[in-house]
């Protein structure tokens, strides 16, 4: 059972990450992730007996980025030649449903396993709207003053997604 002061703690991390994400603030945003995170997104995939499943190790996912991949997909947002981002996407984060576990799989101390739910809210040039549903799961490692993001999974609902992907989850 969680304490209620780690769970607090833990929520108003998440909402200052999301908040940070809608308001476009990246670069504060991946000060949030250790040096070693990996971001993952797993292609999902619904069989005919209604089964769901994420296309594990062989299969090539949407995402499957180290923080130097992410530190290059902000600067490539932040070009001027970024036409999918210009004028930048109108975006609204939400979580919920935050589940805050100590890692089980021999973690070092002061990890913890997070899951949530998250919706986030996509408006293009006032003609184009997105709305993406899934879940987190995330790694986060306490550090200097407070957690930051070791390991995130983010598995959404959708199984067709643009062809572009321009934002974070």
């Amino acid at each position: 059972m969680t304490s209620p002061d780690l769970q607090y703690t833990v929520e108003r991390f998440l909402y200052r990450e999301v908040r940070l994400l809608s308001e476009g603030r990246f670069e504060e945003w991946l000060d949030l992730f250790t040096d070693d995170a990996r971001y993952l997104m797993p292609i999902r995939e619904t069989t005919a007996d209604r089964e769901d499943s994420e296309r594990g190790e062989g299969f090539l996912p949407h995402v499957d980025d180290d923080k130097a991949f992410m530190k290059a997909r902000v600067q490539r947002l932040r070009h001027r030649l970024a036409h999918a981002e210009q004028p930048p996407s109108r975006l609204r984060y939400f979580v919920s449903n935050v589940e805050v576990d100590e890692a089980g799989d021999g973690g070092s101390d002061g990890e913890l396993d997070v899951r949530c739910n998250l919706m986030v809210y996509q408006s293009r040039l006032e003609r184009t709207e997105k709305i993406f549903v899934g879940r987190r799961e995330d790694r986060l490692r306490a550090g200097n003053g407070g957690y930051r993001i070791a390991g995130r999974k983010v598995v959404l609902d959708q199984s067709l997604l643009p062809r572009s992907i321009t934002i974070f989850f």
